[in-house]
This record gives structure tokens, sequence and C-alpha cells, in this order.
């Protein structure tokens, strides 16, 4: 008796196993197919580090979002953790703060114009051969 409670419980969590992945695998089959993009960011030749990335579908669709790390260089995610962004034309937006010797300050480290998508003169058409991305920001 002592020895089915001991298989019991690994056989139940494989079985737990077993149904989440099932419920995960005809979740992720229901959502639209990304493209994995990464890139680098750069404001005046150098990179913008800690910049959040946000790319809009022109469609309307579900954006996706990166935050750039300290050279710069990002990736993307739309659904869950850098699965890359739907294929097609997209805004890209671009928010950087400056920092002080007392932390991060509320003033944009970038021209304002990047950080609407209607404003932001970055667009990105987005595709299997296009998904390393250059963002390259000017004055």
């Amino acid at each position: 008796m002592h020895s089915i409670r001991l298989l019991m419980k690994p056989a139940l969590t494989v079985l737990g196993l077993i149904v989440f992945l099932g419920c995960s695998v005809n979740r992720d089959a229901d959502l639209p197919p990304t493209i994995s993009v990464s890139g680098v960011v750069t404001y005046q030749g150098k990179p913008v580090p800690d910049a959040s990335i946000m790319f809009y579908p022109t469609e309307g669709r579900k954006p996706a979002t990166g935050k750039a790390d300290a050279s710069g260089k990002f990736e993307l995610s739309t659904f869950g953790k850098n699965d890359g962004v739907l294929a097609g034309e997209h805004k890209v937006t671009v928010n950087a703060y400056q920092t002080t010797s007392e932390g991060v300050s509320m003033k944009s480290a970038i021209p304002v114009k990047y950080t609407n998508p209607s404003s932001t003169p970055l667009v990105v058409n987005v595709s299997e051969s296009e998904n390393e991305i250059e963002l390259k920001l000017v004055d």
C-alpha cells in the first residue's frame, strides 16, 4: 500500500504536466504566426540604453514590444517572451529617458517625435528576410 502512494504523486505530477502542455499547445495554435525580430537602436550614432521599443502594425493588430539593453540591442515580443512580430508594415516608437546622478528623469533622451505612433517617422516592413532591424534616430 505504501509503494502505491509513492508512485501516485509522480504519476499525478506527470499527468498534470501533460494536461498543462496540451492546453498551452492548443492556445498557441490559435495565435497568428510571428517572425523573430531583433536589432539595435541608436541616436546620433550612439546606442540608446534601456529604450522601450514598440512596433504597431499599420493594420491595427497586436503591437510588439521590446527593451534595449545597455548597448541598444533588443528583441521583440508579441504574445510571449522574444516570440517576434506579426509580418507586415509597422510604425515604430522609441521611448528613452535621461539618467542623472539621482536616477532616471522624466526628460526624453531622444527627440519626442519618436515617442508617438502618430508622429514617428520610423516605419518598418517585417518579413522573414527583413528581421534584423537597425533603428537610427536623428534630430
